[in-house]
């Protein structure tokens, strides 16, 4: 199957309602399309989208937690954000995220 980047983020902003409910749709769709581009800009930064680099990559969960969260800090909307619930938030993003892969059978278990 292939990664579909739209269906990608319904997915996780569908997710993150369970985990969030009190947050409107909007506000989790506009996190999760602002979580999923900083995943991106992590990516690019470790060589993910490099032919050559590529291949020898392994996503590290933890490098990623940090350097999204890194980049929401810099985002003056959600610096206003409690922390614990920015962290909860990144933290449900890259869970889902991986629900997501495996449930499309991008990655293993």
């Amino acid at each position: 199957m292939d990664f579909d980047k739209q269906e990608a983020i319904q997915f996780i902003s569908s997710g993150l309602a369970k985990y969030h409910s009190d947050m409107s749709e909007k506000d989790r769709l506009a996190f999760t399309q602002a979580a999923y581009s900083f995943d991106e800009g992590y990516m690019k930064e470790m060589g993910f989208f490099d032919e050559e680099d590529s291949k020898n990559q392994i996503y590290d969960e933890e490098d990623a937690f940090n350097y999204i969260l890194g980049e929401f800090y810099k985002t003056a909307e959600y610096r206003k954000w409690k922390d614990d619930l920015l962290e909860d938030m990144v933290d449900d993003y890259l869970e889902l995220k991986y629900d997501y892969l495996l449930e499309k059978g991008l990655v293993e278990e």
